[in-house]
């Protein structure tokens, strides 16, 4: 190991580990007020109040098959030569009454239909054989005995009234939509979506839309700021800008304070590290902000930094700096910003969905820090490394489906290892 390594390493293991570093920023993640909105605009809003039921979920025994509803009792009682008169018929919508004589025949019924009492079960149609042509009409049935409440869906069965049917910090689904509909709540009260800022900076940084003749070989175009924007609206918050900033200490300020004056969340891409144009770490205290957090034990993103207002000021914001490297950004933004976000949201599964995986192959980890590498999933399940040349190497990100996080040990990880996996927002199916 090169002694400008070992000294990396050595400064490394004074920092905070991910966990820690998670939790001092999570502290200081802003919360969000309420508000109530018509239920077509809240896909993919965060429920801030409970949902319940108004009344029985079905509301009525509700047949599961078009065919005949019988008395699971008198029907069992016969043989299966019972010949038995149909005493009536009803459709979905139809008030479940019958006029026949219920005491001996079956009634037909549709799937949906409510299923009146006396009858218990119900015996699909391609089990039966109806003879139209008689006075009254009849049926058998080949099938010798059936259970109380075959193919009927009970009143009550998948919720009763009053049951709590979303629950508060439910992230809304199109599903999660169709039971608020089917409950009668046509207004949800929701969390406020965050408003965030992202602030891309580097002189050398162009448009996405410059094109090759008009950039220099030693310019980069701006991927950051289009990944983390994709990446917001991933996670429910859509309400987005994007500046990008020269390498001048007056325009970061200037930019900075007005980022803050529209914001929730302030995401800073590059000048996360200690050099002399790094002003986008700097510029925090100047505004009142104080750093909470100044690096963690993880590669890539050592560099990532937070700062939230003093004690004295009155403001619900918070600052995440992350590195300028692409990987770096992706990972740190996967690593702190997903979980401020789902935190700020107050979402009931605030926690980030990772999950054991084992290995495919062997990958090397370090004890100074804790290594997330992007992996694709093989045919068995197992998480595949992607080759890569460093934390700028965003091509090899196409086809990756998560990260791993290797344990804080030195060598090599062995093949078949259970460690823990995070999927890729928005990552390949």
């Amino acid at each position: 190991m090169s002694r400008k390594a070992d000294t990396c390493d050595t400064h490394a293991a004074k920092l905070p580990d991910y966990d820690e570093a998670l939790q001092r920023v999570l502290t200081h993640a802003p919360t969000l007020r309420t508000e109530c909105v018509d239920l077509d605009e809240t896909l993919g809003r965060v429920l801030a109040g409970d949902v319940s039921s108004d009344r029985d979920q079905p509301p009525f025994n509700r047949s599961a098959m078009d065919g005949y509803a019988v008395r699971s009792g008198v029907f069992n009682a016969q043989s299966t030569e019972h010949v038995w008169p149909i005493v009536g018929g009803i459709a979905a919508g139809d008030a479940p009454v019958v006029t026949g004589d219920v005491e001996r025949g079956v009634i037909r019924i549709a799937t949906g239909a409510a299923v009146p009492e006396p009858f218990d079960a119900v015996i699909p149609i391609e089990l039966a054989t109806p003879d139209d042509d008689a006075t009254p009409p009849t049926v058998r049935f080949n099938v010798e005995q059936v259970n109380a409440w075959l193919n009927i869906h009970r009143r009550g069965a998948d919720a009763p009234r009053g049951a709590t049917v979303l629950a508060s910090g439910q992230f809304l689904t199109p599903a999660c939509i169709g039971i608020a509909a089917t409950v009668g709540v046509t207004d949800l009260k929701v969390v406020e979506q965050p408003r965030v800022t992202i602030l891309t900076s580097g002189e050398e940084v162009r448009g996405p839309d410059t094109s090759s003749d008009d950039l220099p070989a030693h310019h980069i175009r701006n991927s950051n700021g289009p990944m983390l924007m994709a990446l917001f609206k991933s996670l429910g918050a859509p309400l987005l800008r994007h500046m990008h900033i020269g390498d001048d200490p007056q325009e970061t300020l200037a930019a900075a304070r007005e980022a803050l004056s529209t914001s929730h969340l302030v995401v800073t891409v590059g000048g996360a590290s200690v050099g002399a144009a790094d002003y986008l770490r700097s510029v925090w205290p100047k505004l009142g902000y104080d750093l909470v957090l100044e690096g963690a034990r993880i590669q890539p993103g050592k560099p990532v930094f937070a700062a939230a207002p003093r004690e004295q000021a009155d403001e619900n914001k918070l600052v995440i700096g992350l590195p300028g490297n692409p990987v770096s950004v992706l990972a740190t933004a996967h690593l702190f910003a997903w979980p401020i976000v789902r935190r700020m949201l107050c979402m009931s599964d605030a926690d980030l969905p990772w999950r054991p995986i084992t290995l495919a192959e062997p990958m090397r980890a370090k004890s100074a820090r804790q290594l997330f590498r992007a992996v694709t999933i093989d045919e068995r399940g197992r998480a595949k490394p992607i080759t890569w040349h460093g934390s700028g190497d965003l091509m090899h990100l196409a086809s990756a489906a998560g990260w791993v996080a290797l344990p804080l040990q030195d060598g090599d990880v062995p093949a078949g290892e259970a460690v823990t996996f995070l999927p890729m927002v928005g990552g390949v199916r």
